[in-house]
Order: structure tokens, then sequence, then C-alpha cells
């Protein structure tokens, strides 16, 4: 079958729009960091305890492991090996490091985010004794 150029025009024009609506569909705008303290990588074992209450208002404890793959004065990113409940009241436990009052900014997958409840300084000092790399 033969197409007229006129149509083989307005098809080729189909698939452009189609293509470039795609593209803009899995492409991302450039990234740009919007954070108060910079992130360094890490690779730390990380425990996270876990403050439940329960309707009855007992109190259930329980830990979830984890690994620590960045960490700035203000929070972490950690891939888990368990569930979490976002709504528990956490600690982030860094064996030989200390231990972080904290809460969940966001959760996907595996990974959490977390906010630390001391301040920026207090975090900065404990980490700083352990890791010279940060700042």
């Amino acid at each position: 079958m033969t197409i007229g150029p006129d149509i083989k025009g307005l098809l080729d024009e189909l698939e452009a729009r189609q293509a470039a609506v795609e593209a803009a569909a899995t492409d991302t705008a450039p990234y740009s960091e919007n954070r108060r303290y910079r992130r360094s990588r890490v690779v730390w074992e990380a425990r996270l305890k876990m403050s439940l209450q329960d309707v009855t208002l007992r109190s259930r404890i329980t830990e979830v492991k984890g690994v620590v793959r960045d960490v700035s004065a203000n929070g972490a990113r950690v891939d888990l090996f368990g569930e979490l409940d976002l709504e528990a009241d956490l600690e982030m436990i860094l064996p030989s490091i200390a231990t972080f009052p904290c809460k969940a900014v966001w959760a996907k997958g595996q990974q959490v985010g977390l906010q630390f409840k001391d301040s920026p300084d207090q975090v900065y000092q404990a980490i700083s004794r352990v890791f010279t790399g940060f700042k």
C-alpha cells in the first residue's frame, strides 16, 4: 500500500510527538540538592528501635536491623532488613558511635529517610568523633 506524502508527513509528526512525550515522561529534570547539611556516603550497621503503644497504652519495643547508606547532621538514609512502623517513636542505634532519637520522613521499598530529633550540632559532635570525613 502506498501512503501519500501528506499522510506520511502526519504519521511521522505523530510518531515524533509520541516519542517526545515518552522521553519527557522518563526524563527527569536536573537534580539539585536542596539540603542544609552535606550528606556523607557511609556503610554503617544500624538498628532502629521502635516504641509502639497500642490502644491499651501498653508499650511494645521492637528492633529492625539496617545499613546506613548516607548521613548528614540532620538525618540519614537507611536500607532496612525488616518492616518499620512509620508512626512509631524511633531511635537509630549506631554501634560504637551513638544513639539518635529520630522520625521517619519518607519510605520507599526497603529504604527509609530519617530526620534526627537532636540538634545538628549534637549529631555532628557525636559522628565527627569517629568519622573524620564528616562535615
